[in-house]
């Protein structure tokens, strides 16, 4: 491991402070470069309404190992409605395409949605902190009624003896 010393003489000038992020900033490039992606392209109309079926592509950057899953969690952009879609079987032989079908709840909050975060699990996994990075267009639109979520709330003590 090399050794770095700095005093105040080496990290004054522009080259020194530029020089200095680049040998910080590029283990994190690094480590952003390896994440798992995967891309989410809707194939049903962009806008649909509670109690519809919703149908999508995810297409992964390498084959899914065998007896792994991964799960997509779907949720308004404004609140945090989760509706959980598991991959199932691929769609083609490369493991690479998936077609994730599931139904979105009558009681759905409308509104602009996305893909909070996709799950990656592999085999003979209960939990996983593993994660898919996935295209950040992938959106699509919820029709319905408005809902009034509460933002805010008040809390006392009670006596509970009165």
């Amino acid at each position: 491991m090399t050794n770095i010393y700095l005093d105040a003489r080496s990290t004054s000038s522009p080259k020194a402070i530029v020089g200095l992020l680049l040998v910080f900033a590029m283990p994190v490039m690094t480590v952003a470069q390896t994440q798992p992606s995967a891309s989410a392209q809707v194939v049903v109309p962009a806008h649909i309404r509670g109690g519809s079926d919703l149908i999508f592509k995810m297409k992964l950057n390498e084959a899914l190992p065998e007896g792994a899953r991964f799960d997509v969690r779907l949720s308004p952009v404004t609140a945090d409605q989760e509706i959980t879609v598991s991959s199932g079987d691929p769609a083609n032989r490369e493991r690479t395409e998936f077609i994730l079908k599931t139904r979105l709840p009558e009681k759905v909050v409308p509104g602009e949605w996305h893909i909070k975060i996709v799950y990656l699990f592999l085999a003979g996994a209960s939990w996983t902190s593993n994660t898919l990075a996935t295209n950040p267009d992938f959106r699509f639109v919820v029709e319905g009624p408005k809902v009034e979520i509460p933002t805010r709330a008040t809390a006392s003590l009670v006596d509970d003896k009165h």
